[in-house]
């Protein structure tokens, strides 16, 4: 009988209540917790990750990378350039300002959701650890539900809760079953609130299950751009190696891993150098932060459009630059195209931002980031209003779209907000 294993058909969705069981009783200490105190806690869990020797960090770096696809170098890289990039100070003052309107109110209180469950999606950690560390702040209890894609962050960050307060410690519960255990995940969607990450298609779905009085935050399926203009053409090796850096984080795979390069009013000279300053660029990066494994799918998928791109340019239509861990594909048209990914990157030629706009139309809704480079100050602020009608969350430089500060705003909405309710006594 030793090797008798008894598997109870229902084993996840009872898992599922008694966290939320233990949610229910961590409430009471967390929410009598006053806001600045319980604020300070969660801003003091985000330095220990941030800091120059966190180890945290390290044991995340190491863990991920034999876990993930990833190469160590691109884990370390990745992991420090974005939580350098999220300073705890300013998530103290993004939280403040957001909730001026209660903290300042003689009328108005904050009433904060008994539970919040956050569906983790990507294959990144980040999402993970600023969607579980949020809802603390207003004083709600989390419960996450782990990523397919990385079983490593969330018990990393319960143990960081832990070692700063048992009350954040208790307050966070993680789980991973399948989502195809409709018991399991009907029981966790009962929460008065729901963090969702993940394609539009997953989105959509979570969110027929929601009554209308429950709280749902989604992040769906997004990505970035980069624009470069002829202002600054001295400066064009320059902005490739930013992009370069930008592509290669996380071997693209984020939704602020850039697409294509849209190259507005580049003589054809320009575009070839900086067709090749990129692959350069890319090329040299393999070394420190060496691509990772792709699934058979995607290297399929990039191999058809790598012998795609060679027909187009031996026929005169844009041009090819394959190197051993990279692809750059300088487009004659701006005309929309799979995007494979793995640092594979696009860059299209348009005449002016007028044409811009147009070759952005199919995507509206669809941009995160925008890097953009080498244009004049009234391109600029053309190109901004451009990016807020195609609702693009944040325009940046070269070599920072995958290092967004902590507070900004993700898919165009506050932090904190969406995560809590406000109430009247008058």
């Amino acid at each position: 009988m030793s090797g008798l294993e008894i598997i109870w058909p229902d084993e996840s969705s009872e898992r599922v209540r008694a966290a939320r069981g233990r949610l229910e009783v961590a409430r009471h200490a967390l929410t009598a917790w006053p806001f600045e105190e319980r604020l300070a806690a969660v801003a003091e869990v985000l330095a220990d990750w941030t800091q120059a020797d966190s180890p945290w960090r390290r044991e995340l770096t190491t863990s991920f990378a034999e876990a993930s696809p990833f190469s160590l170098g691109t884990v370390s890289e990745g992991l420090d350039a974005a939580l350098r990039a999220w300073d705890p100070a300013r998530l103290i003052d993004c939280a403040r300002r957001e909730l001026a309107p209660v903290l300042e109110s003689d009328t108005l209180r904050l009433a904060e959701f008994g539970c919040t469950s956050v569906l983790a999606g990507g294959a990144l950690p980040m999402p993970t650890l600023l969607s579980s560390l949020l809802p603390l702040i207003v004083g709600s209890p989390v419960f996450l539900r782990e990523s397919s894609k990385d079983r490593v962050t969330a018990s990393l960050l319960a143990r960081s809760l832990g070692a700063r307060d048992e009350r954040l410690a208790n307050a966070f519960e993680f789980l991973d079953f399948p989502s195809s255990d409709e018991v399991a995940l009907t029981a966790f969607l009962e929460a008065p609130c729901v963090v969702a990450t993940g394609s539009d298609e997953t989105l959509a779905s979570v969110a027929s299950r929601l009554t209308q009085q429950q709280r749902f935050v989604g992040y769906g399926h997004r990505f970035s751009i980069g624009i470069v203009g002829a202002a600054q053409t001295t400066e064009l090796e320059k902005f490739a190696r930013g992009f370069a850096v930008d592509t290669a984080r996380w071997d693209q795979s984020g939704c602020l891993s850039p697409v294509v390069i849209y190259l507005v009013g580049l003589p054809i000279e320009d575009q070839m150098r900086f067709a090749s300053a990129c692959s350069e660029a890319l090329e040299a990066l393999a070394h420190a932060m060496p691509r990772g494994a792709s699934s058979p799918e995607g290297m399929a998928g990039a191999a058809t459009e790598r012998a795609e791109a060679a027909m187009r340019a031996a026929s005169g239509g844009g041009a090819l630059f394959a190197g051993q861990s990279s692809t750059i594909v300088l487009e004659a048209d701006s005309q929309p195209r799979p995007a494979p990914l793995h640092r594979f990157l696009r860059l299209m030629p348009v005449a002016t931002l007028d044409e811009l706009d147009s070759a952005l139309s199919p995507f509206r809704g669809a941009l995160s980031n925008a890097a953009i480079a080498g244009l004049t100050e009234a391109e600029t602020v053309a190109t901004w209003r451009i990016m807020s009608q195609y609702c693009v969350s944040r325009v940046t430089r070269p070599g920072r779209l995958q290092t967004p500060p902590v507070d900004w705003p993700h898919d165009g909405m506050p932090l904190l907000t969406p995560l809590c309710r406000f109430v009247q006594y008058d």
